[in-house]
């Protein structure tokens, strides 16, 4: 008898088809061992409601029995379910874009399949600042209301950099402008830039560099990944200069696991994978083990990926893997494109600065889940 699968699935204005991807992810990752699953879903619209996440949670424990539940969702968002899954004894996967910190400690049946946002962003703050550069930040409205730009400053600091100044975008597209941004630029106070931006705004930023003139665009940029997510790179504008960005995945790794990986999606929905796809694939890899095994067993587990080798550190809960550097380059018709360059080894190390590197005192943030808005 197939076991039921409950899973939790977001809704996305600038990524439409993001709960089918990630159920497709899913089921192409069980293919991998021949396990059979019923799936359960349930709709939680962009994640902001909690009181609606738990109670599609605790419909799908009560009345559909699921034996486990998996979750697209920001640490924010999946922690308040924790409590419920302990009390039922039922595990959660939650896929996680990570570019939020946690607020509650490693729950025992929570295990986070993670695209290690934060440690992404550090990495490129470091890279901007290497050799006491300073640096200007430049990020979008909505990045504001997560943790990109702090992980950014933490890099910096660790390259012994200096922020100089900061441009914060509009959200509207009828207001957006990057004014403030060419001021600092002809100020000439810095020797790059990090940029923190996603979803349409990556579109927005890109435009207006481009009409701003090579001038403004005359520094090294060092970007968040999810600026280099390629569903929305290849809609923007490439404005021409240096963007260097460290991501967790592309379409343009190597590897035998990626290619098979690839292939399947494009038999199966005649599209290329995105991230979505990427998370799900690797929670249908990770259930097989939970049901024969129980959530424990993930502890310091690590499987093969197609972004290379994935490890559930035994402290966080949270999966490591390798990140891959790459460059935003002009791609078809003077759009953007991703250009793959490097893939630096899984680093445990960075992994727990980054999650126990916290923001002190009162904070504030957006409620939906990252790059659902």
């Amino acid at each position: 008898m197939a076991e039921k699968i409950g899973v939790l699935l977001p809704r996305a204005t600038d990524y439409p088809s993001i709960g089918f991807d990630l159920l497709d992810g899913i089921r192409l990752g069980l293919k991998q061992s021949g396990t059979e699953a019923a799936f359960i879903t349930e709709n939680i619209g962009f994640g902001e409601n909690q009181s609606l996440n738990y109670a599609k949670a605790e419909k799908l424990i009560m009345e559909d029995n699921v034996s486990m539940i998996v979750v697209y969702a920001s640490a924010a968002i999946a922690e308040p379910l924790f409590g419920l899954m302990e009390a039922a004894d039922r595990p959660i996967i939650v896929l996680d874009a990570n570019m939020t910190y946690t607020s509650a400690s490693a729950s025992p049946v929570a295990y986070h399949i993670s695209l290690q946002g934060l440690e992404a962003c550090r990495l490129s703050g470091t890279r901007a600042a290497l050799g006491g550069k300073k640096v200007l930040m430049a990020g979008s409205f909505y990045e504001g209301g997560y943790r990109g730009n702090y992980a950014m400053v933490q890099g910096i600091q660790e390259g012994d950099g200096e922020v100089m100044g900061y441009y914060v975008s509009g959200y509207k597209i009828s207001e957006f402008n990057i004014d403030s941004y060419r001021e600092l630029i002809s100020k000439q106070i810095a020797d790059s830039v990090c940029a923190c931006f996603s979803v349409y705004l990556t579109g927005l930023f890109t435009e207006a560099l481009k009409k701003a003139g090579p001038e403004f665009v005359s520094l090294p940029f060092y970007c968040s990944p999810f600026m280099a997510e390629e569903i929305i790179l290849q809609e923007a504008d490439f404005p021409g200069g240096t963007f260097e960005v460290i991501v967790p995945w592309a379409t343009g790794l190597p590897g035998k696991i990626q290619k098979s990986f690839l292939d399947e999606v494009r038999k199966l929905k005649q599209k290329e994978a995105n991230l979505f796809h990427l998370l799900g694939w690797e929670a249908g890899v990770t259930i097989p083990r939970i049901l024969a095994q129980g959530a424990s067993s993930l502890s310091n587990w690590s499987f093969e990926s197609p972004r290379g080798t994935v490890t559930f550190h035994p402290g966080t809960h949270y999966t490591y893997a390798p990140l891959h550097e790459c460059r935003i380059i002009e791609g078809k018709n003077g759009k953007c494109a991703l250009e793959f360059v490097r893939t630096l080894p899984p680093d445990e190390a960075l992994h727990e600065r980054s999650y126990h590197d916290k923001p002190e005192g009162a904070t504030a943030s957006w409620k939906n889940n990252y790059l659902c808005i």
